[in-house]
This record gives C-alpha cells, structure tokens and sequence, in this order.
C-alpha cells in the first residue's frame, strides 16, 4: 500500500499535497542510511542509500523553497518508495511489489539481464559444478528477519573452516600419493593436479572469509544492483568448495588409474628420486598456496 501511494505522489506531484510528516520520515531514512556506516553493526543488510547520496539529498531538501512543492513532493516520492524497495527486497522477500504500478525506480530492481550475461552465468555454473547456486539460495533464504535484524557469522567460517581441513587433509594424501614408487603416466598427472587443487582450495577459502567479513561493513550499494551483486558474493564464496571438489575428483581418478595400471618397475635409485620429487612438489604447493593467498587478497582488497 505504501509503494502504491508513494508511486502516485510521485507521477502526479502537482495533484496531490505532501503530507506534513513525510519530509520528516525523508530526513530520518536518510539519517539513519547515513549513521549506518559511523555506527556499524553484525547486519549483512546494506543501508538504502549511500553515504554519498544521503549528503547530496539532504543538501537538496534543505534547499526546497516555499513555491517548489512539485519537485519537492516528487523527490520525497523518489526517496520513500526506495525505502519501500529496500525493505520489501531484505524484509518481505515473499511479498513481491505490485506489478500494476508504474515508478521510475521499479526498472532498476527488476532489469533483465541481456542474453550474454545469462550465457555466461549458465558457463559459469557448469564449470563451478553449480555449487555457486548453493550459496545464492543460502544467502535467500537466510536474510535478516524483520524482528531480530541480526545474522551471525558463523555458518560462513564454520562452512570455511571444514571445507579447509578437508582441502588440507586431501592436500596431504595426494603429497604422500605421489611419493609411491612406480607412479607414472595419468596416475602422476592427476596427482599434481590435485595437489594443486587442493592448495587453491585452501588459499580461496581464507579469501571468501575475508570477502564476508568486508561484507559485513561495506557501504550501502545502489539498489539496483542487488542481482548482480548477489552473483559475484556466491560465486567467491563457491570458489573453496568448487577448488576442493576438482582435488577429490583428481584423487579418486589418481588412484583408480594406479590400481588399474599397477607401479612401474623401480629400484632404489628410483625411489629416492621419487621421495625428492615429492619433496619438491610439496613446497612448491606450499609456496603456490602462500602465493595464492597474498595475491587474491590483494585483489580483494582494491575492489
């Protein structure tokens, strides 16, 4: 009801009186958008407006004179049916906003992605295993509820924290596969493959916590570009699982093919070699995964 009221106000501006406590509740969303940021807390929910948008609207209301009521009512629409947005986006997710009213701010939530981007999204989620759709589910499903307005953390570290035990304990087995004697052939090729794996997996878990925890604080997006948004967090914080699957799946075909094909024959010389190259890997896998780590956070955080 509210969004159908404020739809009105603002494509007839000129037909209708502002109601005396509406430039008020524009002031308050604005001020509470703005102390958002000075004063945060464990919220996954970004505030309405930007910090930026909040000085420009609250300069352009205090500016309004007496005989510019028209675009004084249309800009306290704007802001109000935002807020309506906003809170029917995080809050109401199952009360969608009616589709017989027409507001210039309705295309911006519901813009539909061009053919390209949804050819890629279907890429995308093939190559990942479609494990990103996990996470854009979760985060639906598990938004802030109207009362609580609070969501822990926790689920994500604990998810973080098991999916780099098991990437270390794999990590570990496929080190110690490629120490056997006589391990030629694709039996060895996937057991690099794995160790490289599997160090991804634990260099882009430490990542996708660091993604969440500047999640928790970061400024207020536009509205519009909830989806898009939404898309690039499931597929960093997929990044772990969709590494560690590869190294499971590079293991089991490792050791399927060594108990096919049987080892080589060896001698000592041959095993010693064996246990050096081993070696070797390990610390290139160790020194890989560190590279990993600090170059993927710095990426992260220019962004």
């Amino acid at each position: 009801m509210e969004y159908r009221y404020w739809s009105f106000m603002e494509c007839h501006p000129a037909h209708a009186v502002l109601p005396l406590n509406a430039k008020n509740e524009a002031f308050e969303a604005l001020s509470w958008a703005w102390t958002d940021r000075l004063l945060p807390s464990n919220q996954i929910v970004p505030a309405p407006f930007t910090q930026d948008e909040c000085q420009e609207l609250n300069s352009l209301l205090r500016s309004f004179s007496a005989d510019q009521d028209g675009i004084q009512t249309r800009l306290v629409a704007r802001i109000l049916i935002r807020v309506a947005i906003w809170r029917q986006a995080f809050f109401r997710p199952n009360k969608p906003l009616p589709k017989d009213v027409v507001s210039s701010l309705t295309p911006i939530i519901r813009r539909r992605r061009p053919i390209v981007r949804g050819f890629f999204d279907v890429a995308i989620s093939i190559v990942c295993l479609g494990i990103p759709y996990i996470f854009y589910e979760r985060h639906t499903q598990h938004r802030m509820d109207e009362e609580s307005n609070l969501r822990s953390a926790s689920p994500m570290f604990i998810i973080g924290a098991g999916t780099c035990v098991v990437a270390a304990i794999v990590l570990s087995a496929a080190v110690t596969f490629l120490s056997f004697p006589g391990l030629v052939g694709v039996a060895r090729i996937a057991g690099l493959i794995t160790t490289l794996f599997a160090s991804f997996s634990i260099a882009a878990t430490l990542v996708a916590i660091f993604r969440y925890k500047a999640d928790l604080v970061r400024n207020a997006p536009q509205i519009g570009e909830g989806l898009m948004w939404v898309s690039k967090r499931s597929f960093v914080f997929s990044l772990p699982m969709v590494f560690l699957a590869y190294a499971i799946i590079g293991f089991v075909v490792a050791i399927v093919f060594y108990y096919i094909k049987g080892p080589a024959p060896t001698n000592m010389f041959t095993i010693q070699n064996s246990i050096a190259y081993s070696t070797q890997w390990t610390t290139v896998s160790a020194f890989g995964a560190i590279a990993g780590i600090l170059t993927m956070s710095a990426l992260l955080f220019k962004l």
